[in-house]
């Protein structure tokens, strides 16, 4: 699969380290692109770091319910140990 933001932060990069090097248009797949949308380009993430945003997005709720279903388990063994700790002491 291609990645159309290669190109942007491989221009971006090159003009960073030199001054004159200026991007003023482009074309990519028959279509002609100015300087900022160059830049826009090159801001998009990776197909990778895409992928990751989006399982990371619809990872959260489940794992948001999965926490909230444990708590009261969990603050149930804390009460418990805090009990048994008092005892020992």
């Amino acid at each position: 699969m291609e990645d159309p933001g290669a190109v942007g932060r491989v221009l971006k990069a090159f003009a960073k380290d030199h001054d004159k090097f200026v991007i003023t248009g482009v074309a990519i797949g028959g279509n002609l692109m100015d300087g900022k949308a160059i830049g826009q380009l090159a801001d998009l993430p990776t197909y990778e770091q895409a992928i990751a945003m989006l399982m990371g997005t619809m990872q959260a709720p489940i794992a948001k319910f999965v926490r909230t279903a444990a708590e009261p388990t969990a603050k149930f063994v804390r009460t418990v140990q805090a009990v048994a700790d008092k005892k020992a002491a």
